[in-house]
């Protein structure tokens, strides 16, 4: 399921599943750019119901030189949250690259300071969250990365996971396809 917003979860066959995400406070850092998603929603764990999942602030910075420190929940205790993730970040359903049934998850981590970003691919195993890839830089040169962008930023094609980088050589970032190594 690539590309879903928390409010237009398609129901599947199945029963309505609430997808947006209740949690209480200031739990959910403010959106990065008005219309961006904060939660993305699928199957994570492959027991058939539609699952979501969300950014959550675990440890507010104490100052400008130290970052914050968030997680990824889920609606439901059947999912192990991924914790202690340093600086902000946003969420992208990346459908199932490995071929597991699952969707596995990336996430395009902001940096303290500056503009370059990057981004890591995360999979749900029997033991918890595993990363799969990345890191990879993502040099954004202040420019800001659509929900769309993000989204199309890995693709599978013919059983080949694929990611655009930017060539840093090129004074415009031109993007470059190149193969996405899976790690097992």
């Amino acid at each position: 399921m690539k590309d879903v917003r928390m409010d237009s979860v398609p129901a599947l066959n199945q029963s309505p599943v609430p997808t947006t995400p209740q949690p209480s406070g200031d739990a959910i850092a403010q959106e990065d750019s008005p219309g961006e998603a904060i939660g993305i929603a699928g199957d994570f764990n492959g027991d058939g119901v539609i699952d979501s999942a969300w950014r959550e602030l675990v440890k507010a910075s104490t100052g400008a030189d130290e970052p914050s420190y968030f997680a990824v929940r889920f609606n439901t205790t059947a999912i192990p949250a991924m914790e202690n993730i340093e600086g902000r970040f946003r969420l992208i359903n990346e459908g199932d690259l490995n071929g597991d049934g699952r969707p596995d998850i990336s996430l395009f981590q902001s940096p303290l300071h500056g503009t370059v970003h990057y981004m890591t691919t995360w999979t749900l195993q029997p033991s918890g969250w595993k990363r799969i890839a990345g890191p990879w830089m993502i040099p954004t040169a202040g420019e800001y990365q659509t929900d769309a962008a993000l989204q199309a930023r890995i693709v599978l094609e013919n059983d080949t996971v694929y990611y655009w980088q930017e060539d840093v050589n090129d004074e415009n970032f031109t993007l470059q396809k190149a193969i996405l190594q899976l790690e097992k």
